[in-house]
């Protein structure tokens, strides 16, 4: 097996369960507020990037869009995966950062749908 190879199966690992947690509040959030943000966690239109749904699936927010712009969470708090866990990104282009880096990255560079990124964190 090629020295890459073999690094990539090793530091392949199963999901903590603080993910699986943090996946399913991704998902409760989004299916709250059913629009997706780019480049802010609340948009003045009333969507959320993904980790303003993992935010807004662990804590009931305010459904006006110019409340909930105003608040910026402190999610790493609830999930400590996203400060201690360091993931590669799926679609290929070398970044290696904490998760939550990872998952502004998917959504605003990528443009992952959040569920998208629910689906990832599962199975990774």
């Amino acid at each position: 097996m090629r020295s890459s190879r073999r690094l990539e199966v090793m530091m392949h690992q199963v999901p903590r369960e603080d993910q699986l947690e943090l996946a399913a509040a991704i998902a409760a959030g989004a299916r709250r507020r059913p629009r997706q943000a780019f480049g802010e966690y609340f948009s003045d239109t009333g969507g959320s990037c993904a980790l303003g749904a993992a935010y807004e699936g662990a804590y009931a927010l305010p459904r006006d869009p110019h409340e909930a712009h105003a608040i910026r969470p402190r999610m790493e708090r609830l999930f400590d995966c996203l400060e201690n866990v360091r993931r590669r990104c799926p679609e290929g282009c070398n970044k290696r950062l904490p998760l939550n880096a990872i998952i502004l990255h998917l959504n605003d560079d990528h443009h992952w749908t959040r569920e998208q990124i629910v689906e990832w964190l599962k199975k990774d």
